[in-house]
């Protein structure tokens, strides 16, 4: 190889004219390649507190429980409270199924009935 085809060329060459700006000016650029490079380096390199990261924990379980929670309309929870009714109304026969002195005392009086 030769020194030629190492050489850069001047295709990306900026002229500033009499000076470049300084660095200060650049960074008060907020678009500026130096200010957007200063603001990425200082986010990479903060740590999170402890707070900040149960807030964002919490924020995150929120988001999945509101994710899971039926959505609906008054049709929904129309359906709902019937349902919910008829769970209530079949719960007190379910008790009363299972309760073991009735069963007794119903069997007591069958075989009695039966002699």
């Amino acid at each position: 190889m030769t020194r030629l085809k190492k050489k850069r060329s001047d295709a990306n060459r900026i002229e500033w004219g009499e000076s470049a700006p300084r660095r200060s000016e650049k960074l008060a650029d907020p678009d500026s390649y130096e200010s957007r490079k200063k603001r990425s380096l200082e986010k990479r390199k903060q740590q999170k507190s402890v707070y900040e990261k149960q807030r964002e924990k919490e924020e995150l379980e929120a988001r999945q429980r509101q994710m899971q929670q039926p959505r609906g309309g008054r049709l929904a929870e129309k359906i709902r409270r019937l349902n919910r009714e008829k769970s209530a109304a079949d719960l007190p026969k379910a008790e009363q199924d299972s309760e073991p002195g009735v069963e007794a005392q119903q069997g007591t009086d069958d075989a009695q009935s039966d002699k």
